[in-house]
């Protein structure tokens, strides 16, 4: 083709038809820059096709974590709902409104356990970097972006919660209420240990448990923090569900 149009332009030349080789050498240069601009077309179709291909593959990454993060938050959602009920018992008991039981030396061990939320953002990160966010629906860019600045707030009430537990409740609890160990409590973990024990049981003091103000408002906090994780756990269920629906449309 190249040889052709050379030949053509050589023979205008030798005719010494100078218009006429200006005209032609006009619409060959058209004829290039037409080419390069359908090359350079076709290959920013490419580059967009492959970017939304990778996009669609960090989805389905998100997709999996996200799987992952309602699992993890149905458990610790029940974990907290069964924290927030021991709450409820035991401020009954401090109350007076129900006779004190062995159940609250099992309420104050159960409630010195931590909750943590492990989120795996790999998918989202890929998403970011490969600068794919742009390749998505916006809708869904939203709903993704709101999910993890979310997920952010959630893990800083975890940090909170956390914090006051290994700082006022559980060094309290343990300094004050140390015989609790023992193989009257309920918590299966304990009275499993402790059910071969043959020494005798001293000092258990479960009217003192009531008595003490300071433990009652300890307990009052851990029902708040419980309260505030359960509406954050519910809220992340819901947000990744509508996410994972997004995905697979």
């Amino acid at each position: 083709m190249i040889k052709f149009f050379r030949k053509i332009r050589q023979n205008l030349i030798s005719e010494d038809k100078t218009v006429k080789y200006l005209k032609y050498a006009f619409g060959e240069i058209i004829l290039v820059v037409i080419g390069i601009l359908i090359a350079l077309q076709i290959n920013n179709w490419n580059e967009k096709k492959s970017n939304i291909n990778q996009a669609k593959e960090h989805l389905k990454t998100i997709k999996l974590n996200l799987q992952d993060d309602i699992k993890q938050a149905d458990n610790l959602l029940s974990e907290t709902q069964t924290t927030i009920d021991y709450a409820n018992d035991f401020l009954e008991q401090f109350k007076t409104l129900k006779h004190v039981d062995n159940n609250v030396q099992m309420y104050l061990i159960y409630m010195m356990f931590e909750r943590n939320m492990e989120i795996n953002e790999s998918g989202i990160n890929a998403l970011v970097n490969s600068n794919g966010m742009s390749f998505i629906d916006k809708e869904l860019q939203t709903k993704i972006l709101n999910y993890y600045r979310y997920i952010e707030q959630l893990k800083s009430r975890e940090l909170n919660a956390n914090t006051e537990i290994k700082t006022m409740y559980e060094p309290y609890v343990k300094e004050n209420y140390y015989w609790i160990y023992n193989k009257t409590n309920p918590w299966p973990r304990q009275s499993e240990f402790y059910k071969d024990d043959p020494r005798i049981l001293e000092n258990i003091d479960l009217k003192s448990v009531i008595d003490d103000k300071k433990l009652e408002i300890m307990i009052m906090n851990r029902r708040y923090q419980s309260n505030l994780l359960s509406e954050f756990y519910t809220n992340a269920i819901k947000d990744a569900k509508e996410i994972i629906a997004a995905i697979e449309k």
